[in-house]
């Protein structure tokens, strides 16, 4: 039994970190296409991803895309101000993109300060933006 849910445990675990991919799109520039709920545990292994796939690409820049997150409470908006802390750390820049009237306004609503933080509404645009600034 304990064989049984071992095995359960590891198959969880690789479909939530399948779940959040770092797609490589250029040489130096990399997207992670958020999608569903993240809750505590896939938010640490989207920190756990963000930085361990940054690094190993040498990736200047990382997207973040949050088109497909339904909501963004406050773990949720905490988490990824933690993550891109973190990149910044790393040198690697974070653009947030897929930014939705909805998302905006909760945003604002939690209080959120993204004046450093570059945002966009389209991945297509934070994508032009980066190639540009690249």
């Amino acid at each position: 039994m304990t064989d049984f849910a071992n095995k359960i445990q590891s198959a969880r675990y690789a479909i939530d970190e399948l779940s959040i991919p770092v797609v490589r799109i250029t040489k130096e520039i990399g997207v992670i296409p958020l999608v569903g709920d993240l809750d505590t545990n896939r938010a640490q292994i989207l920190m756990e991803n963000a930085l361990q796939h940054g690094s190993d690409y040498k990736l200047n820049w990382l997207i973040i895309d949050l088109y497909a997150v339904p909501i963004i409470d406050t773990m949720v908006a905490d988490q990824i101000f933690k993550v891109i802390g973190a990149l910044r750390l790393l040198g690697i820049q974070v653009v947030l993109s897929g930014i939705r009237a909805e998302i905006a306004q909760t945003m604002v609503n939690l209080g959120l300060d993204l004046a450093d933080i570059t945002t966009f509404s389209s991945l297509h645009q934070a994508v032009e933006y980066v190639n540009q600034a690249d």
